[in-house]
């Protein structure tokens, strides 16, 4: 999806504006990006948006407040469509397997969004690029919906039980490393969204043809899912050095 020219224009002003008066920093030996990205000291309204590596700094800032704007949008509702097909042989066992996953939101008021934003922080990282902290003058500060709880190996425990929160529904999502760091986290925060469809269908068809001839079984399965998501927001992440595993925790409205 491209980005309309008067939202760039925008962004451009943004950048200049904070160039023009704000300290950034850049990441000592004992920091990473990815602890940046963590907000849980900051109330609901603050949001942490990701460039990814650029040829400029005013461009890496640009994407990354584009990309907060959008993690804002994603909050107010995120559509989701995912579609499978797979056929499977007793002889031979799976033989294809297909599967189509997209995700839709509006951007219409982008512009606007991005025009309310107040950037707090901004840290430049070689590989990650820029990761820009900013808040919402538009939207009420509350307390987060929750805060990781760690075990004695360190792991955050929603790795291995969701979180409870009257009100929200939690999902969870991997991702091996991209090349990127906001190429991995994408795959795991969409992971986590469906996970979230996966616990939450407002739409499911499935459909299965299962023939046999010479004693050999065929079988094909169709299956659709839709799903529209209120409140989702990327809780908390966790890198998992071991296994070379991004995590994302994500909620959403119940």
């Amino acid at each position: 999806m491209s980005v309309p020219k008067y939202v760039v224009a925008i962004i451009f002003l943004v950048v200049l504006l904070f160039f023009g008066c704000t300290t950034t920093s850049v990441p000592q030996a004992e920091a990473n990006a990815l602890s940046y990205l963590d907000v849980s000291s900051y109330p609901s309204n603050v949001y942490v948006g990701l460039s990814g590596p650029y040829s400029t700094q005013e461009r890496m800032v640009s994407e990354a407040i584009l990309s907060a704007a959008r993690s804002i949008h994603i909050k107010q509702a995120l559509a989701l469509d995912s579609r499978l097909v797979t056929s499977y042989r007793s002889d031979k066992g799976l033989q294809s397997f297909a599967k189509d996953e997209a995700a839709f939101f509006d951007d219409t008021a982008m512009a606007e969004t991005i025009n309310q934003l107040g950037i707090l922080e901004v840290h430049f990282d070689p590989d990650a690029g820029a990761v820009v902290v900013v808040k919402n003058s538009q939207e009420d500060a509350k307390a987060r919906v929750y805060e990781s709880e760690y075990n004695k190996e360190g792991k955050p425990t929603w790795l291995a039980i969701y979180p409870k929160v009257e009100g929200y529904r939690f999902g969870v999502g991997s991702a091996k490393r991209h090349y990127f760091l906001n190429n991995s986290l994408e795959a795991a925060d969409f992971a986590a969204a469906q996970n979230l469809l996966d616990l939450k269908t407002e739409h499911a068809y499935s459909i299965e043809n299962v023939t046999t001839e010479n004693e050999l079984m065929e079988r094909s399965l169709y299956q659709a899912q839709r799903g529209l998501l209120k409140g989702f927001t990327i809780i908390a992440r966790y890198y998992e050095k071991e296994t070379d595993t991004y995590w994302s925790l994500a909620a959403s409205l119940e």
